[in-house]
């Protein structure tokens, strides 16, 4: 992705086909917008299973961005869940209709957001069944959103936004290359981590022993050590020392 960030279509594909692999969602689907608008375009990039005959969600024209489902997805600090569309009571009779008509049986929904306020959302949808309980699905897209794609794609639309205005991206290009590409290094990897060995992770940043890790979790002091052996295979660390370096460079929650 970083090698395509004067190309934000491609950027977007790249990152919709990989998070839809992530997850194992039948599609994955994006746009630009602003919470405010009255309509909201989705469909700037979509990635669909290929295994699967699935509709296209931006197919069928603008959505009303007014629906309190929509607002939620623009508001929320952590993404929605919709894990039944047809029994969520959050979802307007017209909405579900929307979503239904594009075989959505589950859905997980998010903005994106950058210092200055959201710009976009991005939703993963399970068309063929339900999304999978007690899975780590959901952890693993709000790591992979935060820690990957929303640093990248940001760049990328404001390397895009200065091309149209000035009609010279290089140098906004080359500053923000280099910084994301020294940030990215780490806490990529983070967003490979399962929801328990984020659980460890996180123990491990408060500076618990493998013995106190083990006794919280209820684990044998060896399943603790393999998961850990996991974890800094994962992230490409060597020590624990190292492990507690990179979360602390990457902001990884500690709560």
């Amino acid at each position: 992705m970083l090698l395509h960030l004067d190309d934000l279509p491609g950027c977007w594909f790249i990152a919709t086909n990989w998070l839809r692999a992530e997850l194992g969602c039948q599609r994955v689907d994006t746009g630009f917008g602003l919470r405010e608008a009255r309509d909201y375009f989705p469909g700037f990039a979509e990635a669909k299973d290929a295994d699967y005959d699935v509709p296209s969600f931006g197919g069928g024209g603008a959505v009303d961005n007014r629906d309190p489902a929509m607002q939620a997805m623009w508001l929320e600090p952590h993404p929605l869940i919709f894990a039944d569309i047809k029994q969520d009571s959050r979802i307007t009779m017209r909405l579900r209709q929307r979503m239904s008509g594009a075989r959505t049986k589950s859905k997980f929904a998010w903005a994106l957001r950058t210092g200055r306020g959201s710009y976009g959302l991005i939703c993963a949808d399970w068309t063929e069944h339900l999304v999978p309980w007690e899975s780590g699905l959901h952890d693993c897209f709000e790591h992979t959103v935060v820690d990957v794609l929303n640093p990248i794609i940001s760049v990328a639309k404001e390397i895009a936004d200065h091309d149209t205005t000035t009609g010279n991206g290089d140098e906004v290009r080359r500053s923000y290359h280099l910084a994301l590409s020294a940030r990215l290094t780490g806490t990529a990897s983070l967003a490979t981590l399962t929801l328990s060995e984020i659980e460890i992770a996180r123990l491990v940043a408060k500076g618990l022993s493998y013995k106190e890790i083990a006794r919280i979790r209820r684990r044998s002091f060896s399943t603790i050590d393999h998961q850990l052996r996991s974890i800094r295979r994962k992230t490409g660390v060597s020590s624990t020392s190292a492990l507690v370096s990179l979360l602390a460079r990457s902001d990884f929650p500690l709560a």
